[in-house]
């Protein structure tokens, strides 16, 4: 028997082994099925967003009401009251070394000028603290109570804590929209798991001879709960807060990827513009926040082993008996406290002014004066992507929709595939730097033109490619994309000692992504070529170095870009030709023609700028509709600009000022834009 079970095996192996296929098939079934586990999340979520996205904006109602409460008493009071403020109640609950240590870090962020952006990421931080706690504790309660309840919760919580935190951003902005409210949410979602366990935890390790003792002594369920078993249990779940409020702040620099403001944005901004300086100030005044906040909560934590609340800090001090420094003190802080109030009462009455208002100076004036005002009352809200350049073309934009009476807030700077889903959802009226082909496939997977339109062609003529340093390229002849297939000339480009060619490319998810992985596909460079992804300016920063130091580079790059105006093409780099036309099918069909540009293949479709808006928009906005399709800046004038930012003019206030002096210079044009696009309206 075990001779005949050993040949019909192997009978079935031969059998397997030359059918077409079928060895295949039986080592590696998975080439053969997937589940469609993609495919069926993003239809749950479109599903969500199409039915119920006004549910789930009604219900952030409570988050957007406390983040604006706190925000504005932060931002209202002055930074020396507001200093003082802290320092006594760090004083009151954690020492006085601590209170020293609190004064003493914040002024540190506030000299660095990071004291508003400090204070936004503080009322975030808090805010979500404050719901983490509210569903933290009540959900750590019932998982104690209840054996079953934390069954339940236990996979979610598993989740929560192992899924990276990018992967939600994206149905959260879906769901929740953009900016500071979305933010909390994905904050509350990655910080809320340990609170939850260490209270769970924190309960069940109360002595059982202390609850009997409770229940024996007549105690009811919920007497043993709050009275004994939550007492006796809160340095853990204190231990939990503090882990929640350490996350919560740790989250700062991924949540600016959905435009929430704050500290997290100006390390954002700083990786964008190559700014290390600015990347510096925002991170340290995030690692000087975090110290501040362990430190209060480890010391209210340990509140047991210290005197009573009543006779420690400025509150202890004035209690502890009248002396004239005393007296002094307590008028102090009554003056602080009044000083507050009055502050208050006076920044409600005052009027609100944009960053744009403030900025725009004479063209606001402007505008007033005119008689034609079709925007006015209408809010347009512009979003940019991390590209330097797309700030500036955006700006140029906003200004003259200023002049047009339109009510414009400052610019979110999203993520590429952000930016498009806030279009696409109302969050957004318009996003500035659309590229038409490139960006095809977020716009046909984001409603295409029943929700969307392309507008207008803000930067025509926009280029991509490979480039090369030249003194590699005329040393080897290195001409086409195609010859890194020979090992030897790829090692040229070797920079982590693999053997393989790093090309400098993508980020992940842009449009660009797919055409560079779709070349090393069909030019078959997989084997000598690694597409190297990451934050681009931090990749080009390394390539800049590595180039300073004589070694060979090879990158993507596009136009307008700060890239162009550091390596300039026939004098530092070399643009590689492709050895054939091979475009993604989601782009369209393209010739050699097509990707020629002065009779060199270059692998990629010339490209234009456009505005993407929403269509709700256009319809009810036939003037900012005109004025989109009469803006156009030409390429040679942004790679201008962007070499003043590569200079170091890179503020957002710097970047403001590029774009009115650009106006300056083209007044009688900009005009006549504004002309025709008020007779559109009238």
């Amino acid at each position: 028997m075990f001779g005949i079970a050993l040949n019909s095996l192997d009978l079935s192996l031969d059998l397997m082994a030359n059918t077409q296929g079928g060895l295949n098939y039986f080592l590696n079934p998975f080439e053969f099925y997937t589940l469609p586990i993609e495919d069926w999340i993003t239809d749950a979520i479109n599903y969500l967003v199409d039915n119920y996205r006004p549910f789930f904006q009604a219900i952030s109602s409570p988050i957007r009401s406390t983040l604006e409460g706190l925000q504005g008493l932060f931002l209202v009071i002055p930074p020396l009251i507001l200093l003082i403020i802290f320092g006594l109640i760090a004083w009151q609950l954690a020492g006085g070394r601590i209170a020293i240590y609190t004064v003493v870090a914040l002024s540190m962020i506030g000299f660095v000028g990071a004291w508003e952006a400090a204070m936004v990421s503080l009322s975030l931080v808090l805010t979500a603290v404050i719901f983490c706690v509210l569903v933290g504790i009540s959900l750590g309660i019932a998982c104690a109570s209840n054996q079953k309840i934390e069954k339940v919760v236990q996979p979610f919580l598993d989740a929560m804590q192992t899924l990276p935190s990018f992967v939600y951003l994206v149905p959260v902005v879906m769901l929740f929209g953009i900016g500071e409210v979305p933010g909390v949410i994905a904050t509350c979602i990655f910080a809320i798991p340990p609170l939850i366990r260490l209270t769970n935890l924190g309960i069940r390790q109360v002595s059982t001879e202390v609850v009997e003792a409770a229940v024996a002594f007549g105690s009811t369920p919920a007497q043993v709960m709050w009275e004994v078993q939550i007492p006796l249990a809160m340095p853990t779940i204190l231990a939990g807060i503090n882990q929640a409020i350490l996350l919560a702040l740790s989250m700062s620099v991924v949540t600016s990827m959905i435009g929430v403001a704050g500290l997290g944005q100006m390390v954002l901004q700083g990786l964008g513009r190559l700014n290390v300086g600015l990347a510096t100030v925002g991170g340290l005044s995030i690692v000087l926040m975090a110290i501040i906040l362990d430190r209060i909560t480890q010391a209210v934590s340990k509140a047991e082993n210290q005197s009573s609340w009543q006779q420690r800090g400025p509150i202890g001090f004035i209690l502890s008996g009248w002396t004239p420094l005393k007296i002094a003190l307590s008028s102090l802080i009554t003056v602080i406290i009044v000083s507050s109030l009055v502050v208050l009462l006076s920044g409600q009455q005052q009027p609100q002014v944009t960053e744009q208002t403030q900025n725009t100076g004479k063209f606001t004036k402007e505008a007033q004066s005119s008689t034609l005002m079709p925007g006015e009352g209408v809010i347009v809200r512009s979003g940019n992507s991390t590209s330097p350049y797309a700030r500036f073309v955006t700006d140029i934009v906003n200004i003259g929709l200023e002049k047009l009476g339109y009510n414009v807030k400052a610019q979110k700077q999203l993520q590429i595939p952000a930016l498009h889903i806030a279009v696409s959802n109302g969050d957004l009226e318009f996003y500035g730097t659309h590229w038409e082909k490139l960006h095809e496939a977020y716009f046909q997977n984001n409603g295409g033109e029943e929700k969307l339109q392309r507008v207008g062609f803000l930067v025509p003529n926009a280029l991509q490619g490979y480039q090369i340093d030249q003194k590699t390229a005329n040393k080897y002849n290195i001409t086409n994309l195609e010859q890194l297939k020979d090992p030897k000339i790829a090692k040229l480009f070797d920079s982590d000692g693999d053997g393989k060619a790093n090309l400098v490319g993508c980020e992940p998810g842009w449009g660009c992504e797919k055409v560079i992985e779709h070349h090393l596909d069909v030019y078959k460079l997989r084997n000598t070529v690694e597409h190297v992804q990451g934050d681009y300016s931090a990749l080009m920063a390394d390539t800049l170095g590595r180039y300073q130091q004589g070694e060979a580079v090879l990158y993507y790059t596009w136009t307008p870009n700060w890239v162009a105006s550091v390596f300039k093409v026939g004098k530092d780099v070399v643009r590689l030709s492709v050895p054939f036309t091979a475009i993604p099918e989601h782009m369209g069909e393209f010739t050699e023609e097509d990707t020629s540009i002065d009779g060199q293949n270059i692998g990629f479709v010339p490209d234009n700028v456009r505005i993407l808006a929403n269509n709700k928009f256009l319809s009810a906005n036939p003037t900012a509709k005109r004025w989109f399709e009469l803006v156009e800046i030409p390429l040679e004038d942004v790679n201008q600009q962007q070499k003043l930012v590569q200079d170091g003019e890179d503020s957002p206030a710097d970047v403001r000022r590029h774009a009115q002096k650009w106006i300056e210079n083209h007044q009688q044009l900009f005009d006549n834009w504004l002309k025709e696009a008020r007779q559109t309206g009238n």
